[in-house]
């Protein structure tokens, strides 16, 4: 199975050239962009269709081995509110309100994640693109996101001490604590040649 997730980064000069090559020449399907003086770096990898999450910890795992003073904080959500859906998918925002309340399509639309002032509702995108797996497939992503049980479970991973220590401290015991069984297959695949939607995590600034 195809997943898509976007990991934060701090310490990670994105103007330094030699940087960003080093991440290119041995990564996995993926390609860097900035927001908010943060760095992000989107990968797209096939992983278990049960349990990603030692699929997500292997690119962390590797983003540091590459670039040491790197320090991966966490998976970002990928937010999105009725108007995100409603572009995401090519429909009118009146279909999408429509399928959130039931009043067409299948029903049992996710919940929504959160309300904001004004009553704008936010979904987490995964969610909502399973829901249109399943009922609009011809309007879903191909690649899967993670879901937030899983990504909890990443986060709580990746806020350890053990895992944010630089790989030159860390014991060899620490290092395979975190270093999982599965071979990652990795292939450089930058940007302009990756087949993404034109929307990767386009609303995560929503909180």
């Amino acid at each position: 199975m195809r997943y898509m997730f976007t990991l934060e980064i701090e310490n990670f000069d994105i103007r330094n050239e030699a940087t960003v090559e080093r991440f290119y020449e041995d990564a996995e399907e993926a390609y860097l962009s900035a927001r908010d003086g943060l760095v992000d770096a989107t990968y797209v990898i096939e992983a278990d269709e049960d349990d990603p999450c030692d699929a997500v910890l292997d690119a962390a795992n590797h983003l540091r081995s590459l670039i040491p003073e790197a320090r991966v904080t966490q998976v970002a959500l990928d937010l999105v509110s009725v108007s995100d859906i409603a572009a995401r998918v090519n429909k009118s925002r009146a279909t999408i309100r429509s399928w959130v309340k039931g009043t067409r399509g299948p029903g049992k639309f996710p919940r929504p994640l959160s309300t904001l002032g004004g009553g704008v509702q936010i979904w987490h995108w995964p969610e909502v693109n399973e829901w249109l797996r399943l009922h609009h497939p011809e309007a879903a992503d191909d690649e899967r996101g993670l879901p937030m049980q899983q990504i909890h479970r990443i986060n709580y991973a990746l806020s350890a001490k053990e895992f944010q220590a630089s790989p030159a401290n860390r014991s060899t015991a620490e290092i395979a604590t975190w270093r999982t069984a599965r071979q990652t297959s990795l292939s450089v695949d930058k940007k302009s040649q990756l087949s993404l939607p034109d929307h990767p995590y386009k609303s995560r600034a929503i909180r």
